[in-house]
């Protein structure tokens, strides 16, 4: 296969399968998830094969059409043996394509796509499935990489995908009907699936690849749709935009020409993405209009301010640290109270950055994050305690889900004193 086809294969199974989806589970009913998602493999492992001596012009279409035909074989083939299929039109409606340009097709894929991340987070999904539902069948997330977002086990969550997939399917709920209610209610929830997709994205969970930025991609563009609909606009729609585009601004500065992870301190503002910087900021300012703080906008100013720093010389350590604060209280979470530790020891000292830390309960992040150690073996470091801080960095070493982190990781290990010299 040529390497031009098999690279827009691979573009559309990261980029449009969620999207064709939806779409297909618009058409045929939410009780037919299972087969819309046959449908879309079977159109892009023959894309796979067709493609190697022509690509088509509208591709989108194409892979629409396979798909779409396939999953009408399967149902008539379903009817003949009496299989019950319930469907929200006949046959022969469905058999017919959507109407339109390439243009208007993606604007439906668009549409389905949105609207089929608020039903996963419908009421009838029990709400620790929601989530994991949403990631798994619309962002192209695996069991593992769910787990990890998730700070859970493959197997839970694994266990919570079925059990969503069959509330759906008992309850056949029509991708139609979202009324604006419903909509602002599960607004929510459905900004922490593109807040959880963009963090895989930006620190994957895959262990040859520390970043991927078709996720970046996906999450700014679901992002940017919350922002601008009508429906889901809003100053926390907006401050979840502008806290993605800060850091996506950052993505080019990451990695080295080695594939080495340069720390924020490290890395070169030139080679920041400048259009999605002012993009961030732009969008920060809106989010900051209304008297309504979420934890979006917590995170936001973070950023804001580390990114401000890189510019002036050194952020203002009490304005992150302020933030810090205001983000616990808002979203209480281990993983915040870590992070406002860091900065507490940038702030003020190491000590009192290490007497913050003692306070966590970290009885669930100590098991399987990484960074939990990582952070232990840093304040640690910082304050003297390098046995101590070897320790935490061998265990975060361990878990470290990536090479390009646990290289990292090595590079804090190797700055420690050699203990045959004391």
């Amino acid at each position: 296969m040529c390497t031009k086809s098999r690279t827009l294969v691979d573009h559309f199974f990261r980029h449009e399968s969620a999207k064709l989806v939806a779409s297909l589970v618009r058409r045929l009913g939410v009780r037919n998830l299972p087969l819309a998602e046959d449908s879309v493999q079977f159109a892009l492992s023959r894309a796979l094969v067709a493609w190697r001596q022509t690509i088509p012009e509208k591709p989108t279409a194409w892979l629409f059409r396979v798909a779409n035909n396939y999953a009408l074989d399967q149902l008539r083939r379903d009817s003949k043996r009496q299989v019950v299929v319930e469907l929200p039109g006949s046959l022969e409606n469905l058999a017919r394509p959507p109407d339109g340009t390439a243009e208007a097709l993606d604007e439906t894929l668009d549409d389905s796509l949105l609207r089929m991340i608020f039903l996963c987070c419908d009421s009838i999904v029990p709400i620790e499935s929601q989530t994991a539902l949403a990631l798994k069948t619309l962002c192209g997330f695996s069991i593992a990489e769910t787990a990890s977002a998730l700070i859970s086990t493959p197997e839970s969550i694994g266990k919570r995908i079925q059990r969503a997939k069959e509330r759906l399917r008992q309850a056949n709920v029509d991708l139609e009907d979202l009324s604006e209610d419903k909509i602002r209610e599960r607004l929510p929830q459905v900004q922490r699936v593109v807040y959880l997709l963009f963090n895989e994205g930006y620190s994957s969970t895959q262990a040859d690849r520390l970043i991927r930025e078709e996720l970046c991609e996906e999450a700014v563009r679901l992002a940017l749709l919350l922002a601008e609909h009508p429906l889901t606009q809003g100053p926390d729609s907006a401050a979840l935009l502008a806290l993605l585009l800060f850091h996506s601004a950052r993505l080019p500065a990451r990695i080295d020409s080695g594939g080495c992870i340069l720390l924020f301190h490290q890395q070169n503002v030139a080679d920041w993405d400048n259009r999605l910087l002012r993009e961030a900021y732009r969008w920060f300012a809106l989010a900051t209009q209304a008297p309504v703080i979420s934890r979006y906008h917590a995170e936001a100013m973070i950023a804001a301010e580390h990114c401000r720093g890189k510019f002036t010389g050194e952020p203002q350590w009490q304005y992150i640290l302020a933030a810090y604060d205001l983000l616990c209280r808002i979203a209480p979470s281990p993983i915040h109270e870590l992070n406002r530790a860091i900065a507490l020891a940038h702030h003020r000292t190491p000590a009192d950055g290490l007497a913050a830390l003692s306070q966590i309960d970290s009885s669930q992040l100590a098991q399987n994050y990484y960074l939990w150690h990582a952070a232990k073996g840093e304040l640690h470091y910082l304050a003297g305690e390098t046995r101590i801080a070897e320790s935490a960095y061998r265990r975060s070493f361990e878990l470290a889900p990536t090479n390009a982190e646990r290289e990292l990781i090595c590079r804090k290990l190797d700055r420690l004193p050699d203990p045959s010299r004391d």
